[in-house]
């Protein structure tokens, strides 16, 4: 016998599961927010406060090998933009970082949530914030104080304006988000192969213009000395395609890290990227005109950014939540429950993207890695393959009965 719970009853019942989760996501916050109050003068904020400082006092934090990164790996423009902060004391910085962060990781969530093809009711947004909130990925970032909310932000943002025809609005977001820490520019493929040409064009030109006006020079300072040290840190930590491929030379090869064939490492590194690429690329000129996938497209390109960038941290999984929310999404809209076969891929999917959504909330699961980021794009590309295949099925099978006999 089937129950019917009446719509009002479910909606009650959601709205109460999503009161109850806020506030055990607002608790750990809280709770995580005090344990890390001593962080203001321990890595990564240390290292960043003093970079701010050694640059707005004349110096070159890209040449500088006092400190304990032997030199900036980060953008000129990062340093430009946040500089400022070394005008306060350390602690008060340190708290302004942090509640622009968490505010920058609420606006994502909303404008991913809230301003889709299928907008999430105010319930299920709450639930999602809440989910984020209490990542490991997220809590990560409160923990080194990294920007991978504020990316997520920029990268929502552009999206949010290219959808809405505001082409120079969403150049300048995915600019700016490029500008402070280059590799997000991947997600320009989202407009390169959807034919979004304006907001390419702003794209490059505000990252030009951003170039110019934070010193060429110091970018080139920063391919010579910056991406170096980047590099070096890949081959221990990253999670990347460039720092598995890098692990995997090595221990395929039996030799170290560092000793690792150039040739090798660059190649594979190239070939897997450009596969990934052609996924992405095939998906977005697929769904040209398609608005009900648009947001699993952007999804893929932002998942496919953290899988390119050189070096790819446990807060950068972050970057997963449009392709993990659009991809289960587009999934359950094109359940068909009359067509079993059909779903099978469907259910892989979404078995992959919950698999990386659990690895990112329990403990007891291994946390955010390699194999989880790119089971992450693949189930995402394997739903988007999935929705155009029944779709087109069921095309055909319509106008088979429409044919006349």
């Amino acid at each position: 016998m089937k129950i019917e719970i009446p719509a009002q009853q479910r909606l009650r019942i959601t709205w109460a599961g999503a009161a109850i989760l806020l506030i055990v996501a607002a608790l750990l916050l809280i709770q995580r927010l005090h344990s890390v109050s001593h962080r203001y003068d321990q890595f990564d904020f240390v290292v960043f406060h003093g970079w701010w400082t050694d640059y707005l006092n004349g110096g070159n934090p890209w040449t500088d090998q006092r400190g304990p990164m032997r030199g900036c790996n980060y953008t000129p423009a990062f340093i430009e933009v946040f500089s400022p902060l070394a005008w306060l004391d350390q602690k008060t910085a340190f708290w302004i970082w942090q509640a622009v962060e968490i505010l920058c990781m609420v606006i994502a969530v909303l404008l991913l949530a809230r301003t889709n093809t299928s907008p999430l009711g105010a319930a299920p947004t709450v639930i999602v914030l809440s989910l984020v909130t209490i990542s490991s990925p997220f809590m990560a970032s409160v923990v080194w104080s990294q920007i991978a909310p504020m990316l997520l932000a920029l990268l929502s943002a552009a999206w949010f304006c290219e959808r809405r025809q505001r082409s120079a609005a969403a150049g300048l977001c995915l600019a700016l988000a490029a500008l402070l820490k280059l590799y997000p520019a991947a997600a320009a493929g989202y407009f390169l192969f959807g034919g979004r040409w304006r907001a390419l064009g702003w794209t490059i030109g505000l990252f030009a213009a951003g170039v110019l006006l934070t010193n060429p020079s110091r970018w080139i300072e920063l391919m010579a000395h910056g991406l170096p040290i980047a590099y070096r840190i890949s081959g221990r930590h990253g999670l990347s395609v460039l720092s598995f491929v890098r692990r995997s030379v090595a221990q395929f090869g039996g030799t170290r890290i560092k000793a690792q064939p150039l040739f090798a490492v660059w190649g594979l590194t190239a070939l897997i990227d450009l596969v990934l690429i052609a996924i992405a690329a095939a998906a977005t000129i697929t769904a040209r005109g398609r608005a009900d996938l648009d947001d699993l497209v952007f999804g893929l390109w932002v998942a496919l950014a953290v899988l390119m960038s050189p070096l790819a941290w446990r807060q950068d999984f972050l970057l997963l939540v449009p392709a993990c929310l659009f991809g289960l999404m587009a999934a359950s809209v094109g359940f068909q429950p009359r067509e079993p076969t059909r779903n099978l891929a469907l259910i892989a999917g979404s078995a992959m993207l919950a698999l990386s959504v659990v690895s990112a909330l329990i403990k007891a699961v291994p946390g955010p890695s390699f194999p989880m980021l790119l089971a992450a794009y693949l189930g995402a590309a394997l739903i988007f393959r999935a929705r155009i295949r029944s779709e087109s099925l069921r095309g055909e099978a319509q106008i088979a009965r429409d044919r006349p006999s």
